[in-house]
């Protein structure tokens, strides 16, 4: 089975619950061996994001709503993974208030937590016993390192660059114990990358922008469904279910954030519906988001 988790419990959520239930009504129109299991993410203004920035315009959620979100993605069925990536948060910050109101609404639900540094992790998993993945933030190039994470984290997400690296792979100690990113459209070999997730974290606890993407235009470029032969990171279908098959690999990020509605919809439709609904599907789920 392939499972995959989807981008985001905030801004798109209404576009998420709405996988999830044309897929319970209408499963004929999916693959029939993957499942939606998870979404991430985390809250506006959250000082331990990291990964992505949370849009300034986005107002902080009561402590209601974000007990509202949890149990809404309870009611689906679906794993809560917080995004706790943020690189420069130091340990006197752990303590947050608003920090501390989202771990605590999370008690009692099925969360995950996306970790960069390990000192975060066990703070956190030490006192709400959440499971713990790594993030590709720590960029894990050498498989020494990853085997090392893999003895330390339940799951690790596999640094991009490898995602078709067959001699990569086979040197990792428990392969199904990776979370693979099929869509990643940053630049392979992305010399930027880590100097990019270091200006969002540094801008979730400032607000200061002291970055500008110089593969921007690469990033940007749609259409990437066409790409998945050419490119070296970029996963089809079947480079799918070949890590499935060959590698034990089952879980799958789909990459999206903050994608477009239009960019994240050409990836729903490619990874999760059979070609002969896609179209169909698109203007449904257009004509439903009001576009």
């Amino acid at each position: 089975m392939i499972r995959y988790s989807l981008p985001d419990f905030t801004r798109h959520l209404r576009l998420n619950l709405m996988m999830v239930d044309f897929m319970r009504k209408s499963p004929e129109i999916f693959w029939d061996d993957i499942e939606i299991s998870s979404l991430y993410g985390n809250f506006p203004g959250c000082i331990m994001n990291g990964g992505r920035i949370m849009h300034e315009v986005d107002e902080r959620y009561t402590p209601a709503q974000i007990a509202e979100t949890f149990d809404t993605l309870s009611d689906y069925g679906l794993t809560a993974r917080l995004t706790l990536t943020n690189m420069v948060i130091r340990p006197e910050q752990y303590g947050d208030e608003y920090c501390r109101t989202i771990l605590e609404a999370a008690r009692g639900h099925d969360v995950e937590i996306i970790v960069n540094q390990d000192e975060l992790a066990d703070y956190v998993s030490s006192r709400y016993h959440f499971r713990r993945i790594l993030s590709t933030t720590r960029a894990l190039d050498g498989v020494e390192e990853l085997n090392r994470m893999l003895n330390r984290y339940d799951m690790v997400v596999l640094d991009y660059n490898h995602n078709k690296d067959d001699p990569f792979l086979k040197q990792v100690s428990d392969p199904s114990r990776l979370e693979v990113m099929p869509n990643e459209l940053c630049r392979p070999g992305c010399q930027a990358r880590q100097e990019h997730y270091l200006a969002v974290s540094r801008h979730q606890l400032t607000g200061e922008r002291d970055f500008h993407c110089p593969n921007s235009e690469y990033y940007e470029k749609s259409g990437y469904t066409g790409r998945t032969q050419s490119s070296p990171t970029i996963l089809g279908n079947d480079d799918i279910r070949r890590l499935n098959a060959e590698y034990g690999i089952s879980n799958f990020k789909i990459v999206g954030r903050l994608h477009t509605r239009e960019l994240l919809l050409e990836s729903y439709v490619y990874y999760l519906i059979r070609p002969e609904y896609r179209s169909v599907i698109l203007e449904i789920i257009r004509k439903k988001l009001g576009k």
